[in-house]
Order: C-alpha cells, then sequence, then structure tokens
C-alpha cells in the first residue's frame, strides 16, 4: 500500500457522496416539479429518459478518458458540471427546458459515476482489500442526507429551488476540498493502456453487466418513483412522500458500512444470493403496504438487500481473469447506470398503461432475477490477486 491510497479513500468517499446526494435532492423534488409543471405520469416518465439519453456517449468517454489522463481530472469536470444544474432541473420554467437540463445532468453524472467506480478498484487494489461497498456507502450516504434534508426543509417551509441552492454550494465546497486529493493513475497503464477501454461484453462480463444492470433499473425506479407511488397511492404530502427514499437509502448506508468485513467472509455468489431475496421481498412489501410507515419497513428492506448487490458485481467484473481491469469495470458500471436511468422512464410509460403500482413489480422480478443468477460471480479473481499498476 502507497502514502497516497489512504486519502485517495476518502477522497473517492466524498465522490460518491457528492453524486449521490445530487441525484437524491433531483429525486425528492421530483413530486414539486411535477406538480408546478403540470406533468402526468406517462409526460414525467418521458421526460426522465433525457437523463438517460444525455447519458449514451459519456459510458465510452469516460472509460476513455479515464484510461488516458486518470480518473481524477474527470471526476473533478464532472462533478463541475453537475452540481450547478441540481438547481438548474428544480428551478425549470418549462418541459423542454427541464428535459434539456436533464440531458446535461445525466451526461454529467453518469461520466462522474464511471470514473469514480473505476477509481474506486483502483483505490481497492492499491490497498489490496474490499473497499467499495464504503464507496458505495457513501453514495447512499448522500443519497440519504439529501433526500432527508428534501424531506425536512420543504415540511419546514423552504421552497424547492432556495434548497437546490443550498446543497448545490454544499456539494461545490466538499468538492474543492476534497476531489483534488484523488489518485492521478489510472486501472491497467502499462499493462493495458494501449487495448480499449470499453468494448462490448461478452461471456461472464456479459452476465455480470446484465445484473449490473437489472440492480440499477431497482435503485433508480426507488430512487425516482418512490416520493410519487407514496404520494398517490398513500394519499401523503410532499414531505413526507420522499419518506420511501430516505428509509431505502438508509439501510443501504448501514448495511454497506459492514459490507467490506461481509463481503471478506462470506462467499459472493452467497451474498448475492442473499441480498436479491431480501430486495425481492422488501419492495414486494413496500407495494401492499397499507400506510406510509409500513411502506417505508418495505422501502427499507428493499435497500438492506440492495446495498451489496453492486459492490459484488464491480468487484468481480474489474477482477476478471484476461480481463483489463478498467475495461471489466468500465462494462459493468456503463450498463448499470444504464439500467439506472432508463429504468425510471420505462417504469413511467409501464405506469401511464397500467398503474405506478403495476410498474414497479418489475423491481420485484429484477430483484429475484439477480438472487437466482447470483452464481455468475464465480467467474471471478478475489480482490488483491493481481496488484494494479500506477
Amino acid at each position: 500500500m502507497d502514502g497516497a491510497a489512504g486519502p485517495a479513500r476518502w477522497a473517492t468517499m466524498a465522490a460518491f457522496f457528492i453524486n449521490g446526494a445530487a441525484m437524491a435532492t433531483w429525486a425528492a423534488n421530483i413530486p414539486s416539479v411535477r406538480e408546478r409543471l403540470g406533468l402526468g405520469e406517462a409526460t414525467l416518465g418521458f421526460a426522465l429518459l433525457g437523463i438517460a439519453v444525455g447519458s449514451v456517449g459519456a459510458f465510452a468517454l469516460a472509460g476513455r478518458l479515464s484510461a488516458r489522463y486518470g480518473s481524477r481530472p474527470v471526476i473533478i469536470a464532472a462533478a463541475a458540471l453537475t452540481i450547478p444544474l441540481v438547481p438548474a432541473l428544480i428551478a425549470a420554467p418549462s418541459l423542454p427546458v427541464l428535459v434539456l437540463t436533464l440531458l446535461l445532468f445525466g451526461f454529467g453524472i453518469s461520466v462522474m459515476d464511471v470514473a469514480m467506480n473505476a477509481h474506486g478498484v483502483l483505490v481497492e487494489r492499491r490497498l489490496g482489500r474490499p473497499i467499495l461497498s464504503s464507496l458505495h456507502g457513501l453514495w447512499s450516504a448522500g443519497s440519504l442526507v439529501g433526500a432527508g434534508a428534501t424531506t425536512l426543509l420543504l415540511r419546514a417551509g423552504v421552497t424547492p429551488v432556495a434548497l437546490a441552492l443550498l446543497a448545490a454550494g454544499v456539494l461545490a465546497a466538499l468538492a474543492v476540498v476534497a476531489l483534488p486529493r484523488l489518485l492521478p493513475g489510472t486501472l491497467d497503464r502499462g499493462a493495458h493502456g494501449d487495448g480499449p477501454t470499453f468494448v462490448l461484453p461478452r461471456g461472464p462480463l456479459l452476465a455480470l453487466a446484465a445484473l449490473s444492470f437489472l440492480a440499477f433499473v431497482g435503485e433508480g425506479a426507488i430512487a425516482d418513483w418512490s416520493a410519487v407511488y407514496i404520494r398517490d397511492a398513500l394519499k401523503t404530502d410532499a414531505g413526507l412522500a420522499a419518506g420511501g427514499l430516505v428509509a431505502f437509502n438508509a439501510a443501504m448506508f448501514v448495511a454497506r458500512l459492514v459490507g467490506d468485513p461481509v463481503r471478506a467472509r462470506v462467499s459472493a455468489p452467497l451474498l448475492l444470493r442473499v441480498c436479491g431475496g431480501l430486495a425481492a421481498v422488501g419492495m414486494a412489501a413496500a407495494l401492499l403496504a397499507p400506510t406510509p410507515a409500513l411502506a417505508f419497513a418495505g422501502f427499507a428492506l428493499c435497500g438492506l438487500g440492495f446495498s451489496n448487490v453492486v459492490p459484488v458485481l464491480f468487484s468481480a467484473a474489474g477482477a476478471l481473469p484476461g480481463t483489463p481491469a478498467a475495461t471489466g469495470v468500465a462494462a459493468a458500471a456503463s450498463a448499470g447506470y444504464a439500467g439506472f436511468l432508463i429504468g425510471p422512464p420505462v417504469i413511467g410509460v409501464v405506469a401511464g398503461a397500467m398503474s405506478l403500482q403495476l410498474a414497479l413489480v418489475l423491481v420485484v422480478v429484477f430483484a429475484a432475477l439477480i438472487a437466482a443468477a447470483a452464481g455468475t460471480v464465480r467467474a471471478a479473481a478475489p480482490v488483491g490477486a493481481a496488484p494494479a499498476t500506477p
């Protein structure tokens, strides 16, 4: 372990926190934006597709830039683009402006997501022990703070735009202090420096990418639709409606804090099977709950289940024998984030055709599929099996 790895771990945690808080601040304010602009479920679903479209070119670009220049400048540039867009989204005066801003937001946040996950695997390899669960725990912490602060401040009478400006200021200050401490290196430089930084996945990598897609569809659906579902189905106000997302992210955060030592002791297939099963049961409970409190409990159980699915999959993708770590991580992260972005608008379209409750049953199905396919991660080598190069 080199002396820069420790500070870089904390800086990477800050990047995950910023990313999660930015997404959650927007997600928790979706009901208020929807009401202000008078959007139906199908229209909102198509508007959310703007994030997915904005991310299309970001996935391969993030891997290519990270491999060439290092993920540190990519993360910093993406954060500088993304943070100011949070208040811009919430203050959008019309549907066209909202869609355009979502395009830019999707591009920035997806570039940052791929780059910070690749950086996390680099730091994990430098340290020689699992840390991705704690990194994703900070994403959950950011989501928890973003959603929780939105809930409290909206109920206290703070306007959504003022709240978003405050959040952007705090996140910008954190970025300025923390992100320069990221490592300057890249995954596999030297050994694979001239190879592809993004390829279409196949074999075991394709399976891991597919499971990442399913996991992120579930997380994205809950991030963008849980508040709308609780408000409409259980007749709550805008502040309380975000409680499901708060419960989901709180459970994910707590579980990810202990996820690294659990991953070091429990086989990856077993952990993935248990997590997928818990997520499926929790989401089903949330959709069947007759009261907000019971729905919050269901979302919390779902968050507990989803908590370590992505860290296990990303770590496995970066440790596949014969596959450059940058290629594996970029493929899994890109497929996963595609699910995070594409899933919510698909949920909206299905909800417009049937109902939001039935549309969210897809999350139950996808979590069950993850549990059923848990044996896929057996193909990966353990963390530390191959040292990273600076």
